[in-house]
């Protein structure tokens, strides 16, 4: 099928939602590349033809433990059959030893729940995300070929357990990041579905110097703010959205771990607001 937009990214996004895939696994041909035109004239869509997309294969540690499964299925019939009394046994002798045949069966309860427990002690936080930065920055060089900015991948690193940090720049590093950010937001959400949906991770996206920059307004934002919690107890922020809201957040609750630090939504306008546990509940 093809896929009709006003810019390449914006056509591989519509396709992805529409195939319920990642960007970098879509498979596709560029027949015509977006033009920005001159004053309004000679503008042009890009139009992309879709011809399928990659099936994501599924993590190793899925493998792992299926491979271990049917192991411990085997196991648990052999060692089953071990134990298990034989028919004619438990005829002529089911008064005389049920302490025994009772004593041998708990044991080989607690003995196989010990396997199970060290076996299947698994959970997306033990993904090591270390092992996924290769591939990350093969796709991320791969997408950003398709781009029609001069904008290189600096670096992709662990920034902690759940996150990865992925700083980009280039020439055209302030189109990327567009007026008011809104291609920055963009390409994050667009970074956050595929990461999250792939490896169960989400992205820290530096551009240039851009997430520096309003990670120290928003700082110095929050300094006044500060200085009124201390003073009055209670706070709320003008409306922010995107990373704005991530970092007020993060910073607030750092400060203020003691007190309550939540996201409030009004209409299409989100805020923070910060008091006391207690007046909240009341």
């Amino acid at each position: 099928m093809n896929i009709e937009a006003k810019d390449l990214q914006t056509a591989l996004i519509e396709a992805s939602k529409q195939l319920e895939c990642s960007v970098v696994d879509l498979e596709y041909e560029v027949i015509q590349h977006a033009k920005t035109g001159f004053l309004g004239l000679f503008r042009k869509n890009a139009i992309i033809c879709i011809k399928g997309h990659k099936k994501p294969q599924k993590p190793h540690y899925e493998k792992v433990k299926k491979y271990q499964n049917e192991k411990l299925n085997k196991h648990t019939t052999k060692n089953y059959e071990k134990y298990e009394p034989k028919k004619e046994y438990k005829e002529n002798h089911s008064f005389q030893k049920p302490l025994e045949n009772n004593t041998s069966r708990e044991h080989y309860k607690v003995k196989n729940d010990a396997i199970f427990d060290s076996f299947h002690k698994e959970s997306p936080e033990e993904i090591n995300i270390a092992s996924y930065i290769d591939e990350i920055h093969y796709s991320l060089e791969k997408l950003l070929a398709t781009f029609d900015f001069d904008i290189k991948v600096i670096q992709v690193s662990v920034w902690d357990e759940n996150c990865v940090l992925i700083k980009l720049d280039g020439e055209d590093a302030a189109l990327l990041i567009g007026k008011e950010a809104h291609r920055y937001k963009a390409f994050s959400y667009l970074l956050y579905n595929w990461l999250n949906a792939k490896y169960k991770i989400q992205p820290r996206l530096e551009i240039a110097q851009f997430l520096e920059n309003q990670t120290q307004a928003i700082e110095s934002y929050l300094k006044i703010l500060i200085e009124k919690v201390e003073s009055t107890g209670r706070v709320q922020t003008k409306p922010l959205d995107g990373i704005w809201l991530k970092l007020a957040l993060e910073k607030l609750r750092e400060r203020f771990p003691d007190k309550y630090v939540a996201i409030k939504q009004n209409d299409d306008q989100r805020y923070i607001v910060v008091n006391d546990f207690l007046k909240k509940n009341e």
